[in-house]
């Protein structure tokens, strides 16, 4: 049977953490995982957005503050964050097409949202 485990709280309190840290275990022992969580990028002490990061080890830019969309591209923001629809879609989409009914109970993610800002 199928089991899902859904992690809320306020920033810092150890979610993406605990991601990483179960991904490590499951695969020391020899449980194949994918998936992928985001991690916080920090430029002199400040937040300036994040990386999607896959569990495979592939990283990408998820979001930065105030970053400009490309030329031609819909803007996508959360809160301040322009969010790299583009790098999301490379990196992310790729693990969730791979699941299987085989390796579904073994998807590990961290789940972001992106809204449209009105107006775009």
């Amino acid at each position: 049977m199928a089991r899902h485990v859904f992690l809320t709280g306020p920033p810092g309190v150890g979610k993406t953490t605990l991601i990483q840290k179960a991904s490590e275990l499951l695969k020391s022992s020899g449980v194949p995982v994918d998936g992928f969580y985001t991690e916080e990028v920090r430029q002199g002490g400040r937040r300036i957005g994040f990386d999607v990061v896959t569990l495979s080890g592939m990283r990408g830019p998820l979001s930065r503050v105030g970053l400009e969309p490309p030329p031609g591209r819909r803007e996508c923001r959360v809160g301040q964050y322009v969010v790299d629809l583009a790098a999301f879609e490379q990196l992310a989409l790729p693990v969730l097409k791979n699941v299987t009914k085989e390796n579904r109970n073994h998807l590990l993610l961290d789940i972001v949202t992106c809204v449209q800002s009105s107006g775009k």
